[in-house]
């Protein structure tokens, strides 16, 4: 059975999952969304960060 779906091979993370990966805290991640600093994506309520997006931050402040 075909679907007309794209399949998505997009990986996505939660705030803990990027708190843990830096060493920070959740609220530092929230922070950092706030300020817009990292790109986050809102399914039905839910926060989740693309590791695109992830990785772009980090490239952006890996020396701070």
């Amino acid at each position: 059975m075909k679907t007309n779906q794209p399949k998505s091979s997009t990986k996505f993370y939660t705030i803990p999952q990027i708190a843990e990966s830096v060493e920070s805290c959740e609220r530092t991640v929230r922070r950092w969304i706030k300020k817009k600093l990292l790109v986050a994506h809102y399914f039905n309520g839910m926060v989740r960060i693309s590791d695109a997006d992830f990785q772009a931050f980090l490239a952006t402040h890996r020396d701070r």
